[in-house]
């Protein structure tokens, strides 16, 4: 495809492309500092209108900066509209749009390819956040294994886990980002 042929890059996909590109200079930059001690990342594909989903993003970003968790180890897509990137790390686990919104937990252990998906409540449901659900149990088990304790998403979300590539998210993050750079 020519530049003349070039569709223009809509809002969700500027937005969420650049975020992309930050996302792996953090993780980049924490493996080039010898990892992360903090033990998880945690990635949120949802759409405009899953308010729910926007809640619990905030839920986790209060306890990952509490918990002294980075930008690199939260991630939200999506929240300006369906974008390419998106749709990307949806392919990577395994889903697709009609599982949005979903949460994507993936150990920041280098030896873990494993990432574990929760499909979150669709919409703007009236009423308090449930923390019962599958998404308040992860959160502990974050909170769980920054105090020391050992992680484990076992049974946490879609079971069998995604299988995320050698390298595990750092590397597929890369893979998105050079996918997404070959499709323009």
């Amino acid at each position: 495809m020519s530049d003349a042929d070039a569709q223009p890059m809509s809002h969700a996909d500027r937005h969420d492309l650049d975020k992309l590109a930050r996302w792996r200079s953090g993780l980049d930059a924490a493996v080039d500092t010898g990892g992360s001690s903090f033990p998880a990342c945690a990635m949120f594909l949802v759409t405009g209108e899953d308010r729910a989903s926007h809640d619990i993003f905030r839920r986790y970003r209060s306890a990952f900066e509490d918990l002294g968790g980075g930008f690199h180890h939260l991630v939200i897509f999506g929240q300006h509209g369906i974008s390419t990137t998106q749709q990307a790390f949806l392919k990577e686990v395994g889903m697709d749009q009609s599982s949005v919104p979903l949460l994507v937990l993936a150990p920041t252990s280098e030896d873990s390819n494993d990432a574990y998906c929760i499909e979150l409540q669709k919409g703007d449901p009236d009423g308090d956040l449930d923390e019962s659900q599958p998404w308040g149990a992860a959160l502990r088990l974050v909170e769980a294994a920054a105090g020391g304790a050992e992680l484990s998403f076992e049974g946490i979300g879609s079971s069998p886990p995604a299988t995320l590539p050698e390298g595990g998210l750092a590397a597929t993050v890369g893979k998105v980002m050079a996918d997404l750079a070959g499709d323009r």
